[in-house]
């Protein structure tokens, strides 16, 4: 009988260890996880749909096409901003080749280009959308068109970013706000400067990122745009909490 208890005593203790440290592991794991959550950053993609002020995530160009007079270039560009604006991508990407067959004009050209990349873009089709951005860009260099450049180079970087090139993507919008100030776009310069302060942030600096945050509330106050600054805020405070978690 002795021996029997002796037993289930000592069954009971090491049941009761093993609760112990199980429930030590449980404790241990969900500290791991808020550590991890303090130091990181979400994924790039969410983060720039989420944070990015605005509904500017692609920028639209359309090379004037939608201005000039009535002709079959304007006819088919149209037609492939109809079926875009419909969600019938594949059918508007169709169209917007055929509309760069057209006799256009270099501007006329880009617009296209940008345009279809944007369908590229929303397919996920980063690649196309890639190439067709970069054919835009080249001609916007070579003929000075700063808005064309600009449209471009925006695009471009939400396109390294999300591939995760994010030098590429970093550099791409410094130019983006060097064109913003030249062309006097000052909202967009705030948008802009707030795009860049997120790329920076998930690539870990975290002093751009405040520069380029405050930088873009300050703009934001003197527009009086209060919707606006209370999301760069929170940008603000983000980055200072994941400032002060890492020292």
């Amino acid at each position: 009988m002795k021996v029997t208890f002796l037993l289930a005593l000592l069954v009971l203790i090491l049941l009761g260890i093993s609760g112990v440290l199980f429930l030590m592991a449980g404790i241990l794991s969900q500290i791991g996880k808020v550590k991890c959550h303090r130091k990181g950053s979400p994924p790039l993609q969410k983060n720039i749909r989420k944070h990015n002020i605005g509904a500017r995530l692609l920028a639209e160009y359309y090379g004037g096409l939608k201005s000039v007079p009535n002709g079959e270039a304007k006819a088919i560009f149209e037609k492939g901003l109809f079926l875009k604006q419909r969600g019938a991508l594949r059918q508007a990407i169709e169209v917007f080749g055929k509309c760069l067959d057209q006799d256009l004009t270099v501007k006329q050209k880009t617009g296209v280009l940008i345009t279809k990349g944007n369908c590229y873009f929303t397919l996920n089709e980063l690649d196309l959308a890639q190439e067709c951005y970069e054919r835009a860009n080249h001609l916007s260099n070579e003929s000075g068109n700063d808005n064309g450049r600009l449209s471009s180079l925006i695009n471009l970087g939400l396109v390294y970013a999300i591939d995760g090139k994010l030098d590429q993507a970093i550099s791409n919008y410094y130019e983006v706000v060097k064109l913003d100030r030249k062309l006097m776009y000052i909202r967009g310069e705030a948008t802009d400067l707030n795009t860049l302060g997120l790329l920076c942030e998930r690539k870990g600096d975290l002093e751009k990122a405040l520069a380029c945050y405050t930088a873009s509330l300050l703009i934001l106050e003197k527009l009086n745009d209060q919707k606006k600054v209370e999301l760069v805020e929170n940008n603000i405070s983000r980055v200072k909490n994941l400032r002060e978690g890492s020292i």
